[in-house]
Order: C-alpha cells, then sequence, then structure tokens
C-alpha cells in the first residue's frame, strides 16, 4: 500500500513539475500562480489586521462590564496607611500598633493627647482603601480593652490524588 502511495505522489510531483516548468506556457503559468499566492497571503494579512481591529475596539468597552475593579488587599492598605500616619510630624511609631482586615483600620497603642488621637484616625479615613477606623488609641494610665480573639481558620480542603505514570514491564 505505501508502495502505491509513493508511485501516484511521485507521479503527482512528476505532473506538476512538467506543468510548472513547461518550455512554452511555464513562465507564465509560474507568474500566474506567484500573484494568487500573493493576493491570497494580501486577503489573509488584511483579514488578520481587520479581526485584531474589532477585538481591540472592543475590548476596552467590555473590560469594565466583565472584570469589576480589583479591591486592595489588607497588605496593601496597611502599607498606604502607614506610609501616611508615618509622615506626620508627631506620629508616636513606636507605641500604636495598626490592623488592617477586610479594609477596616484598627489603631491601638497610647497617644500623648486624645486631640492627636482623633487626629490620626481622621487621616486614617481619607487614606484610599480603608472602609472604616476602630480607634483604640488612648492616653498614659490604666490598659485599654483587650485585643479580641482572631476567628479559627477554615480547614484546608483536601488535596486531590497526584496521577502517576504507568508502571513499566520489567
Amino acid at each position: 500500500m505505501t508502495r502505491i502511495r509513493t508511485v501516484v505522489m511521485a507521479g503527482a510531483l512528476g505532473a506538476a513539475l512538467g506543468y510548472f516548468l513547461d518550455p512554452e506556457l511555464g513562465r507564465s503559468r509560474r507568474d500566474r500562480l506567484r500573484g494568487q499566492l500573493g493576493s491570497a497571503l494580501q486577503r489573509g494579512r488584511r483579514e488578520v489586521g481587520r479581526v485584531t481591529r474589532q477585538a481591540q475596539d472592543r475590548a476596552p468597552g467590555a473590560t469594565p462590564e466583565l472584570d469589576p475593579p480589583p479591591a486592595d488587599d489588607d497588605l496593601t492598605v496597611l502599607s498606604r496607611v502607614e506610609s501616611v500616619l508615618l509622615e506626620m510630624p508627631r506620629f508616636p511609631r513606636e507605641s500604636v500598633e495598626l490592623e488592617v482586615a477586610d479594609g477596616r483600620l484598627v489603631l491601638r497603642g497610647e497617644v500623648p493627647s486624645a486631640e492627636q488621637a482623633e487626629e490620626i484616625a481622621a487621616a486614617a479615613t481619607r487614606i484610599r482603601g480603608v472602609g472604616s477606623v476602630e480607634n483604640l488609641l488612648r492616653q498614659p494610665g490604666p490598659p485599654g480593652p483587650p485585643r479580641p480573639p482572631r476567628p479559627p481558620r477554615p480547614p484546608r480542603p483536601p488535596r486531590p490524588p497526584r496521577a502517576r505514570p504507568p508502571r513499566r514491564a520489567p
């Protein structure tokens, strides 16, 4: 069967070479084939360019509809809060603790005055990504409220079994 296929392929190749290398009409046939291939390539390039432009035109309008802007993660918000508050001239760096959970900022620690505590809380509410501020800042004196316990983590789902390659026969 493969021998017959080889003979047929060789015959087709010989006929094509004879058609295009004919001394009288071969040159015009080659030129016509070259023109047809060139125009087909040009049509293909134009079509690809058209489809690409259409996709680019649709993409800016479709993106906001499909993907809401990503919410800032807690670490990013905490970094923003720290950079803003640490730039304040009288901010007590050593005695104030910051914590962000789901956009909620908790301020803990000691400040010299109630006015400074309010100033710090007001500055924190204006920071992008901070949804609410819980101000637990206090003046030196009796201890403040204890830190609430963290909720337990949900259990991890079991891992799927790993696919192992089949054993080879000895």
